[in-house]
């Protein structure tokens, strides 16, 4: 099994500063107090590489690499919504009732982190920490 995934508790750092301003917005923090992140990130590449072999996987490989890239704001949104929104505007991780209201409100607060993020260079610097781990488990 291969796997390369977001890792970390500050997995996109430049998405949890949009999402702090989320938390603190008037018309969305009410709302945003009834959420549970559904991801399960663990800080360590060992970490992860003992989760594995706890369940029976000789891994082979475990690493945690800090991914740096250049976007534009639009970009960096459109990054953000590939994934990233499917969790964080998904209705199962929420007790409250989600509106289209607090939807587009939330979408307009992260997408302004974004143009602020990207200042006068007009570009974001993009930040992700990714797992990579290669484990193998014999069958039989």
């Amino acid at each position: 099994m291969a796997i390369q995934s977001p890792a970390r508790d500050d997995y996109c750092p430049n998405f949890l500063q949009a999402i702090e301003e989320v938390k603190r917005a008037q018309a969305t923090k009410d709302t945003f107090a009834g959420f549970s992140p559904p991801w399960f990130f663990r800080n360590t590449s060992d970490e992860y590489k003992n989760l594995f072999e706890y369940a029976g996987f000789n891994v082979e490989k475990s690493t945690i690499d800090k991914i740096v890239t250049n976007h534009s704001a639009d970009e960096v949104y459109r990054i953000f919504e590939s994934g990233a929104a499917a969790g964080y505007l998904n209705q199962d991780y929420y007790s409250t009732r989600l509106t289209q209201e607090y939807t587009d409100i939330f979408r307009s607060i992260v997408r302004k982190s974004f143009n602020d993020q990207a200042g006068k260079t007009g570009q974001v610097e993009l930040t992700f920490y990714r797992i990579y781990l290669l484990a193998i488990k014999e069958l039989g």
